[in-house]
């Protein structure tokens, strides 16, 4: 529920609270999280900033929400994941909406598994799907980009990914094909560094968190902080 940044000297710094189950949004300028009310589940939006100003919720909806991204244009659209009883352990169904003047409506509803997506700038929208492939959807069209697949990342330009499975972390080129493997336990986030040269990650074991930074050229792992509590996502 805190969101923390790490400055370049290495300090770290509590910026304020934020809804449980956030995501960034496209841009990286906005958090969106939830609030679970009774059977209706609430979606509250923060800038990714310091600034501790509150807004009135994006929208509402039944049922038991979570992990709601953004893709933060004037036409903007809106994915969450809603889990219910009768959907398997870890799966979900994933919803986007797309906003006409100042509402949200529904125009898709797709199987999806209990990872966080995320829209890039281009507005394609990138997520797990129940049979753990990571994939890539825009404009109703699907692209399958690596199976298997857990936690994943998308570098700022949009044209290399990062995927977590099977306790390694591939970093891959769109292109190209996979550029670096690593060797890594226990990851519960990553993120690219805003240059697109650093992949950060981060382990939770045993109460206890680290974030490391990896360097795509000399392929160096830098631990850069302990943590006392779970690191669940990551952006520059």
């Amino acid at each position: 529920h805190q969101l923390w940044a790490v400055m370049r000297d290495g300090r770290l710094v509590l910026m304020k609270r934020i809804p449980p189950f956030c995501t960034f949004s496209s841009d990286r300028t906005i958090l969106t999280g939830v609030e679970i009310d009774g059977t209706q589940t609430h979606f509250h939006w923060v800038f990714a900033n310091f600034q501790k100003q509150t807004f009135p919720p994006i929208m509402s909806e039944s049922g038991y929400c979570y992990y709601p991204t953004l893709w933060n244009t004037p036409h903007a659209l809106f994915a969450f994941l809603r889990a219910d009883l009768l959907s398997p352990h870890g799966m979900g169904d994933l919803f986007i909406y797309r906003k006409a003047r100042t509402r949200y409506h529904l125009i898709e509803k797709i199987p999806g598994a209990m990872y966080p997506p995320f829209f890039g700038k281009s507005g394609a929208l990138y997520y797990i799907n129940p049979t753990q492939t990571l994939m890539k959807r825009i404009a109703g069209e699907e692209t399958p980009l690596f199976q298997p697949a857990g936690h994943f990342a998308l570098n700022p330009t949009e044209q290399e990914y990062a995927v977590y499975a099977d306790e390694t972390i591939r970093w891959i080129d769109f292109k190209i094909g996979q550029l670096r493997q690593f060797i890594a336990f226990d990851v519960t986030a990553l993120g690219f560094d805003e240059t697109g040269q650093y992949l950060f990650f981060a382990t939770h074991k045993h109460g206890h968190s680290c974030l490391y930074q990896y360097d795509k050229h000399s392929q160096e792992i830098t631990l850069v902080l302990n943590h006392a509590t779970k690191i669940t996502n990551l952006s520059f």
